[in-house]
């Protein structure tokens, strides 16, 4: 048991003497008299008065100590009384555990709680009831919480797996605090939260669709596998998979065929692999495999055998898909990089990536194993980077918005801000060219500045001309830490133009294990106090999901894209999206399905519950005029 030591503090000797005097001056004055009376000896009057006076002093003493052990024993009832009210009443299970750790008093509740009576528990070490995976952990609190000392530490709280009545383990919390050398602990059954705690983490980390790893898992396990790589384990490979022909099947058959195809193609991949390494779908139709190495140091051998691996899967995906009694094909390009030194995880990846586009590139249907010439790409990627450096000086971007519609009744109420470059020889650059280009040349930063600078001055503008409506800027969670964008930077934006509090919102991307949330948490917080909401964009995906939740100050939910293309075909994304939003609503919080492209999709999501959407479905992104144009209506058509 865990001995707490003694707090009853031990009455002073200097107490006990004083509350003797009165008892020995009485027993000196009584012994004086008798001792002149037996000596024939005449008593003083004066002594016979102050005897009388003494005990008669000690007569109405004790009357009056024994009226107030009177009372004291009414209140001490009293207290009892409503000390056994409170507890009988409560939930919670309330436990008193002597010095040796056995059980000495149990509330009524952990029938209830436990499916245990009172009784039954009741002289039983605690320890005992604790599950032996979770004591350690437990006692060494519990002897930290007493060596502590009631003024530096209270209370404390501990959570652990408690025995159940029927022989199982519940999830329990338990409030802690001292009590005559011992403990109180106020119980209560944590176990469904746990469990949703779970669930929500693995839909964080795993694929909504095929319930595989999903990008950021996989990466964190490349990551890992390679800081624990030994030296003679050189046989570590990653293998990126592309279906080919896999949109013809959403295009001719539907998305629903196309799920299902994703969900036996995820199946095969798995058995393909060996327990132990990791089969991932990254979205769309691109998976990964993470093969372990087995050490073995000879390059061609390894490279053989692996190889050999990635065409037996190739052939094996590429075998007729059974969907609604037909036969599916699709082919898979397959591209292989293996481990080296001083490679990280990211780098493996884009190698492994280059190698499938490589092998897409000739001919598909393939394997290519990755080789430093493939960075072609790479070089073209440098060449925007370079461009784009003069292409934000010289006026070669411009923003679009997008709306954000309330699935109610249609109502504009945000705008999304997007960038676009056209640069001055007509050439149209992606989103997706520029900014990972802006991120691989140090331009991110820049890039970032004028989108939320220039969404701030179009908004202010509107605001004056009468169209006050709330702009929505991405911006990765990493940036608002870094000196790049202070915090006095953007409330000097904000003030400069007078852009009205709560006209601003943020919407944060790219959380991940390295951000440190109490500087991002502080961050937001400041930023709040000047009237910039946020959203968390990508819910439903990825470490920021769980993080966001616990931890941030985040209003709306933003729905990433891969939950809304499949909702109306797939029963399970269905679900999945569906029990997301019930978790949003129960939060108080907006949500924005992105992507919404579909008549569909809108119906589908507004009978969820979620509130607003953005997409194809409502408007693409707009110009300033057209914009403007839209807002004076002020609505976008629902779609039926």
């Amino acid at each position: 048991g865990v001995d707490a030591g003694s707090y009853a503090p031990a009455r002073p000797i200097a107490g006990s003497l004083a509350a003797l005097l009165p008892y020995l001056a009485a027993a000196v004055c009584t012994l004086g008299i008798l001792y002149n009376v037996l000596a024939g000896r005449s008593v003083d009057q004066v002594v016979l008065l102050t005897a009388g006076a003494v005990v008669l002093a000690l007569l109405v003493r004790q009357g009056i100590m024994l009226l107030d052990n009177m009372a004291l024993t009414e209140k001490l009832a009293e207290n009892e009384n409503h000390f056994r009210s409170l507890v009988q009443g409560s939930s919670d299970v309330i436990m008193i555990a002597a010095p040796n750790g056995r059980l000495k008093y149990v509330s009524d509740a952990s029938e209830g709680v436990y499916g245990l009576f009172p009784e039954e528990l009741v002289g039983r070490e605690l320890a005992g009831l604790i599950h032996p995976e979770d004591l350690p952990a437990v006692l060494h609190e519990l002897r930290r919480f007493l060596a502590a000392g009631p003024p530096a530490d209270p209370t404390t709280r501990i959570e652990y797996r408690f025995r159940s009545g029927d022989g199982g383990w519940l999830n329990v919390e338990s409030t802690v605090n001292r009590h005559q050398g011992g403990l109180i602990l106020n119980s209560r059954d944590v176990t469904e939260r746990v469990r949703l705690q779970a669930q929500l983490q693995h839909s964080a980390e795993h694929d909504a669709l095929t319930d595989l790893p999903n990008r950021a898992l996989f990466t964190r396990r490349v990551g890992q596998a390679l800081s624990g790589r030994r030296q003679s384990d050189q046989g570590t490979a990653v293998l990126f998979i592309d279906l080919d022909g896999f949109k013809a099947v959403n295009d001719t058959i539907g998305h629903q065929a196309g799920d299902e195809l994703l969900v036996q193609a995820a199946r095969r991949l798995q058995e393909a692999v060996r327990q132990g390494d990791t089969a991932a779908r990254l979205g769309g139709d691109e998976f990964a495999a993470l093969i372990l190495g087995g050490g073995v140091s000879d390059r061609t051998a390894r490279e053989g055998h692996i190889l050999e691996l990635a065409d037996r899967l190739r052939v094996r995906l590429s075998q007729p898909y059974e969907i609604d009694g037909n036969d599916v094909r699709v082919a898979a390009s397959i591209g292989v990089a293996f481990a080296e030194p001083g490679l990280g995880a990211g780098e493996l990846l884009r190698n492994a990536d280059l190698a499938m586009y490589r092998a897409k590139a000739a001919g598909k249907d393939r394997v290519e194993l990755y080789a430093p010439q493939m960075q072609q790409d790479v070089v073209r990627r440098a060449e925007v980077a370079a461009r784009l450096r003069t292409a934000l000086h010289e006026g070669e971007f411009t923003l679009l918005h997008q709306p954000m519609v309330s699935l109610a009744d249609g109502r504009i109420t945000a705008l999304s801000a997007q960038a676009r470059w056209r640069s001055a020889q007509g050439a149209l650059f992606t989103p997706a060219e520029f900014l990972r280009a802006a991120e691989e040349g140090d331009r991110t930063a820049e890039l970032g500045r004028w989108v939320l600078e220039e969404a701030v001055v179009q908004a202010a503008d509107r605001s004056r001309a009468g169209l006050r409506t709330p702009v929505a800027v991405r911006i990765a969670a990493r940036r608002l830490l870094d000196r790049s964008l202070p915090l006095t930077s953007i409330e000097a934006l904000l003030t400069r133009h007078g852009l009205a509090p709560g006209s601003l919102m943020i919407e944060l991307t790219g959380l991940d294990p390295r951000i440190p949330l109490d500087d991002l948490e502080r961050r937001l917080t400041a930023l709040r106090r000047l009237g910039v909401r946020f959203a968390l964009d990508g819910f439903g995906t990825g470490y920021g999901s769980i993080t966001a939740l616990r931890r941030l100050p985040v209003e709306a939910l933003k729905l990433d894209r891969s939950l809304v293309e499949g909702v109306v075909e797939s029963a399970r994304l269905h679900k999945i999206t569906s029990g997301l939003l019930r978790i949003a609503a129960d939060l108080g919080m907006q949500t924005v399905a992105e992507g919404v492209d579909l008549p569909d999709q809108a119906g589908v999501l507004r009978a969820m519950g979620c509130t607003h959407g953005m997409g194809g479905a409502f408007s693409a992104p707009l110009d300033e005029y057209r914009v403007r144009r839209l807002l004076v209506d002020g609505h976008c058509p629902a779609p039926a």
